[in-house]
Protein backbone atom coordinates (compact mmCIF):
# COMPACT_ATOMS: atom_id res chain seq x y z
CA UNK A 1 0.00 0.00 0.00
CA UNK A 2 1.50 3.35 -1.11
CA UNK A 3 1.31 6.38 1.46
CA UNK A 4 -1.53 8.10 -0.48
CA UNK A 5 -3.89 5.22 0.02
CA UNK A 6 -2.42 5.09 3.71
CA UNK A 7 -3.65 8.79 3.49
CA UNK A 8 -7.47 7.92 2.05
CA UNK A 9 -7.69 4.97 4.29
CA UNK A 10 -7.10 7.63 7.02
CA UNK A 11 -9.60 10.13 6.00
CA UNK A 12 -12.13 7.33 5.31
CA UNK A 13 -11.64 6.20 8.99
CA UNK A 14 -12.14 9.84 10.02
CA UNK A 15 -15.04 10.16 7.73
CA UNK A 16 -16.64 7.12 9.49
CA UNK A 17 -15.42 8.23 13.19
CA UNK A 18 -17.52 11.68 12.31
CA UNK A 19 -20.48 10.20 11.23
CA UNK A 20 -20.01 12.05 7.88
CA UNK A 21 -20.43 11.40 4.27
CA UNK A 22 -17.79 13.01 3.10
CA UNK A 23 -14.91 15.57 3.95
CA UNK A 24 -14.80 18.65 1.21
CA UNK A 25 -10.54 19.18 0.91
CA UNK A 26 -9.31 22.12 -1.21
CA UNK A 27 -5.46 22.93 -2.34
CA UNK A 28 -6.34 26.62 -0.88
CA UNK A 29 -4.32 27.47 2.65
CA UNK A 30 -6.32 29.80 4.98
CA UNK A 31 -5.54 32.27 3.38
CA UNK A 32 -7.19 31.14 0.14
CA UNK A 33 -4.12 31.43 -1.46
CA UNK A 34 -3.40 29.00 -4.58
CA UNK A 35 0.43 28.85 -3.78
CA UNK A 36 0.31 27.39 -0.33
CA UNK A 37 3.76 26.43 1.66
CA UNK A 38 4.98 22.79 1.31
CA UNK A 39 3.54 22.02 4.73
CA UNK A 40 0.11 23.25 4.01
CA UNK A 41 -0.11 20.75 0.85
CA UNK A 42 -3.43 19.24 1.79
CA UNK A 43 -4.72 18.13 -1.60
CA UNK A 44 -1.23 16.41 -2.22
CA UNK A 45 -1.65 14.54 0.46
CA UNK A 46 -4.94 13.14 0.54
CA UNK A 47 -4.59 12.44 -3.25
CA UNK A 48 -1.07 13.03 -4.76
CA UNK A 49 -2.03 15.51 -7.14
CA UNK A 50 0.56 18.43 -6.76
CA UNK A 51 -0.68 20.71 -9.24
CA UNK A 52 -1.71 24.35 -8.03
CA UNK A 53 -5.58 24.47 -7.64
CA UNK A 54 -8.20 21.58 -7.23
CA UNK A 55 -10.14 20.18 -4.47
CA UNK A 56 -11.06 16.81 -3.36
CA UNK A 57 -14.40 15.34 -2.30
CA UNK A 58 -13.64 12.39 -0.44
CA UNK A 59 -16.40 10.16 0.57
CA UNK A 60 -16.65 6.60 1.88
CA UNK A 61 -15.96 4.63 -1.02
CA UNK A 62 -14.71 7.16 -3.35
CA UNK A 63 -12.89 10.17 -4.36
CA UNK A 64 -13.63 12.56 -6.62
CA UNK A 65 -11.06 15.39 -7.74
CA UNK A 66 -12.30 18.86 -9.08
CA UNK A 67 -9.33 20.70 -11.28
CA UNK A 68 -9.74 23.02 -14.14
CA UNK A 69 -8.21 22.00 -17.85
CA UNK A 70 -5.16 23.00 -17.12
CA UNK A 71 -4.33 19.47 -14.18
CA UNK A 72 -6.67 17.10 -15.88
CA UNK A 73 -3.69 14.99 -17.37
CA UNK A 74 -1.81 15.86 -14.98
CA UNK A 75 -4.29 14.63 -11.58
CA UNK A 76 -5.06 11.44 -14.02
CA UNK A 77 -1.11 10.31 -13.83
CA UNK A 78 -0.87 11.83 -10.25
CA UNK A 79 -3.38 10.70 -8.26
CA UNK A 80 -3.79 7.08 -9.92
CA UNK A 81 -6.86 4.93 -10.75
CA UNK A 82 -8.68 5.55 -7.41
CA UNK A 83 -9.90 8.81 -8.12
CA UNK A 84 -12.59 10.06 -10.32
CA UNK A 85 -11.25 13.12 -12.09
CA UNK A 86 -14.00 15.89 -13.49
CA UNK A 87 -13.59 19.16 -14.37
CA UNK A 88 -13.83 21.80 -11.26
CA UNK A 89 -16.61 23.83 -13.14
CA UNK A 90 -18.67 20.86 -11.91
CA UNK A 91 -18.62 21.28 -8.12
CA UNK A 92 -21.24 24.15 -9.03
CA UNK A 93 -23.37 21.67 -10.38
CA UNK A 94 -23.33 20.57 -6.56
CA UNK A 95 -25.89 17.63 -7.94
CA UNK A 96 -22.36 15.64 -8.61
CA UNK A 97 -22.70 15.21 -4.59
CA UNK A 98 -26.18 15.94 -3.18
CA UNK A 99 -27.85 14.66 0.69
CA UNK A 100 -24.88 14.49 1.61
CA UNK A 101 -23.48 14.74 5.21
CA UNK A 102 -20.63 16.80 5.04
CA UNK A 103 -17.19 17.82 6.85
CA UNK A 104 -15.41 20.98 5.86
CA UNK A 105 -12.70 23.34 7.26
CA UNK A 106 -14.64 26.92 7.50
CA UNK A 107 -11.31 28.77 7.16
CA UNK A 108 -10.69 27.25 3.38
CA UNK A 109 -13.50 28.16 1.78
CA UNK A 110 -15.56 31.76 1.35
CA UNK A 111 -18.54 31.85 2.58
CA UNK A 112 -20.09 32.69 -0.73
CA UNK A 113 -18.09 29.27 -1.74
CA UNK A 114 -19.77 27.37 1.09
CA UNK A 115 -23.30 28.40 0.09
CA UNK A 116 -22.50 27.93 -3.61
CA UNK A 117 -21.10 24.84 -3.61
CA UNK A 118 -22.10 23.21 -0.56
CA UNK A 119 -24.76 23.85 1.31
CA UNK A 120 -27.18 23.98 -1.82
CA UNK A 121 -28.40 19.96 -1.79
CA UNK A 122 -26.20 19.36 1.46
CA UNK A 123 -26.41 19.91 4.89
CA UNK A 124 -22.83 20.83 6.75
CA UNK A 125 -22.83 19.44 10.41
CA UNK A 126 -19.23 19.34 11.08
CA UNK A 127 -16.99 22.62 10.61
CA UNK A 128 -13.35 21.62 11.51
Amino acid sequence: MNQINKNVAQIRKWINENNLDAFIIPHDDEYLSEYSPPENERLSWASGFTGSAGSVISRKDDATIFVDGRYTIQSKIESGKDFKILDHFKIINTSVFKNLNLGIDPSLFTSKQIQNFFLKNNKISHKF
